[in-house]
C-alpha cells in the first residue's frame, strides 16, 4: 500500500517513530467525539441530557470494548503475513477482516438494543433521566455496527503497516460529527435521539472509508484466495478473545473506582474526573507507542528476524519511557493551570494537583507495562498480558480501592492505588516476557 510504512527495514527509531504518531492523532480524535458529543448535549439540552449521555455511553463503550480484542488479533495476524512476503495471504485476510467487523457490528448492535432498557435499570439510573437514557441507547445500539467494523479494519490497516489511513478516516469522521450534532440538536431539535444521530452518521462515514482503503488489493485478484479464510477467522477470535475479557473487566474496576470516588463528596468526583483529562497527554503517547510495538515486532517476525524484533522493543521501549519522562514533567509544572480550564474552584484544583503528584511520577512504569505487554501480542501472546492486566490492574485495584473504602479514604489514598497496580502488573508482564522467551522461538 502506497503510505504503508515499511517495519522490517531501516531505521527502527524512524519507522517506529512515523507509524506511531498517526496512531497518537487516531487517539486523540476519537476523545474528540466524546467531548463534541458531551459539549453540545451539556450546552443545548441540559444536565438531564448529559446524564442520559453519559450512561448510554459507558454501555456502548463495553461492548465495544469486548469486540476490541479482534481488531488486536487481525493487526497480528496481517502483520505476519506482511512481514513474511505472502500479499496473497494478506489480501484475504483483509477481505475477510471486512466480513468479521460486520459480522460481530450486527451482533454487537442486537445485543445493545436488547440490553438498552436493562442496562439502565440496573444503572439505577435517576427517573428524570432514565427515559432519555433508553431512548439514546435504542438510537445509538445501531452506531456499535460501524465501530465494530471500524475497528477491524483499522486493525488489519496497520497490520499492513498503514497507520495514516485510520487516521484520515477518523478526521474525516469527527468533522462529520461536529456538523451533524448542529444539525441534530441546534436545527432540527431532536433532542438526545439527535446526539445518537449525530455518533452514528461520523461512525458509519469513517468505517466505509477504512473499508475503502482496506480492500484495495495488495495482490492482483486472480491471486487471491476466494471466499473466507476461515483460519484467519480462528485465529484472531482466540487471539482477541482475552483482550476483549481484558478490556471489559478493565471497564468494570473503573466503575468500582467511580463508585469509591463518589462517596467522597462532588468536590472529589469533579477533581477525578478533570484528572482523567489531564492524565491524557501522558497516557496516548504511551498507548501509541505500545500499538506500534506490537505491529513492529508482529511485522518482523514474519519476516523471520528476531534479532530486529529485540532491537526494535528495546528501541520503543527507550522511545516510550522518554516521552513518558518529558510529558509527566511538563504536565507536572502546569498543573494548576490545566486543571483551572476545566473547574476555577480552589477545593477542586488542590484535589486535583495532588492526585497527579500522586501518580505522574511513576507513569513511567506504567509505560513499561504497556510497551512490554504488546510485544507479547506481536510475538503472538495474548493470554499472559491479560491475565496480568486483569489481576492487577483490575482484581487488585479494585480490592485496594474497596479497602481503602471501608477504612474511609481520601482521593490520594484512591489515585495511590494506580502506580501501586501499574508496578505488579509490570512486574507480571516482565515475569511473562522472560518465562515465555518469545523471540527466541516462535510458532510462526
Amino acid at each position: 500500500m502506497a503510505r504503508a510504512v515499511d517495519l522490517t527495514s531501516g531505521s527502527i527509531a524512524r519507522g517506529v517513530a512515523l507509524f506511531a504518531l498517526p496512531l497518537l492523532g487516531t487517539s486523540i480524535v476519537q476523545q474528540l467525539y466524546s467531548t463534541v458529543d458531551l459539549l453540545f448535549v451539556g450546552n443545548v439540552l441540559g444536565v438531564q441530557a448529559t446524564a442520559a449521555l453519559g450512561v448510554g455511553s459507558l454501555l456502548i463503550v463495553c461492548l465495544v470494548g469486548l469486540f476490541s480484542g479482534v481488531g488486536v488479533g487481525a493487526n497480528v495476524r496481517i502483520a505476519n503475513l506482511v512481514g513474511a512476503g505472502d500479499a496473497r495471504g494478506a489480501s484475504s485476510a483483509c477481505r475477510t477482516s471486512v466480513v468479521l467487523g460486520v459480522a460481530g457490528g450486527v451482533m454487537l448492535a442486537i445485543v445493545s438494543e436488547l440490553l438498552a432498557g436493562p442496562f439502565v435499570v440496573l444503572m439505577d439510573v435517576p427517573a428524570d433521566a432514565a427515559a432519555d437514557s433508553v431512548a439514546y441507547l435504542r438510537f445509538a445500539a445501531a452506531a456499535a455496527f460501524p465501530i465494530a467494523v471500524y475497528n477491524t479494519a483499522s486493525g488489519a490497516l496497520r497490520g499492513l503497516g498503514d497507520s495514516r489511513s485510520p487516521l484520515t478516516a477518523q478526521l474525516i469522521g469527527g468533522l462529520l460529527n461536529i456538523v451533524a450534532n448542529w444539525l441534530a440538536l441546534c436545527v432540527l431539535e431532536w433532542g438526545i435521539v439527535g446526539c445518537a444521530f449525530a455518533t452514528l452518521v461520523s461512525n458509519v462515514v469513517a468505517a466505509a472509508l477504512a473499508v475503502f482503503r482496506l480492500i484495495q488489493p495488495m495482490a492482483p485478484p486472480a491471486a487471491c484466495k476466494r471466499g473466507l479464510d476461515w483460519a484467519f477467522v480462528r485465529y484472531v477470535l482466540v487471539f482477541g478473545l482475552p483482550i476483549g475479557a481484558q478490556t471489559l473487566a478493565i471497564a468494570f474496576s473503573n466503575v468500582v473506582v467511580q463508585h469509591q470516588v463518589d462517596l467522597l463528596g462532588v468536590e472529589a468526583v469533579a477533581a477525578f474526573a478533570i484528572y482523567l483529562k489531564v492524565e491524557l497527554p501522558v497516557y496516548y503517547p504511551i498507548l501509541a507507542m505500545g500499538q506500534a510495538t506490537t505491529t513492529f515486532v508482529a511485522q518482523n517476525i514474519g519476516a523471520g528476524d528476531r534479532g530486529r524484533c529485540r532491537r526494535g522493543e528495546r528501541v520503543c521501549q527507550l522511545m516510550a519511557l522518554a516521552l513518558t519522562v518529558v510529558l509527566s514533567a511538563v504536565m507536572l509544572a502546569a498543573g494548576s493551570w490545566a486543571f483551572h480550564l476545566f473547574d476555577s474552584s480552589d477545593a477542586v484544583v488542590s484535589l486535583g494537583l495532588s492526585m497527579i503528584f500522586t501518580t505522574f511520577p511513576f507513569y513511567f512504569v506504567y509505560a513499561v507495562l504497556e510497551v512490554q505487554a504488546d510485544a507479547l501480542r506481536g510475538y503472538g501472546h495474548s493470554l499472559a498480558p491479560a491475565l496480568a492486566v486483569l489481576l492487577n490492574i483490575c482484581v487488585l485495584r479494585a480490592v485496594l480501592v474497596l479497602a481503602l473504602g471501608a477504612d474511609g479514604s481520601s482521593v490520594v489514598e484512591i489515585a495511590m492505588t494506580y502506580p501501586i497496580t501499574w508496578l505488579t502488573a509490570a512486574v507480571s508482564v516482565v515475569g511473562c516476557r522472560i518465562a515465555l522467551r518469545p523471540g527466541r522461538s516462535t510458532k510462526y
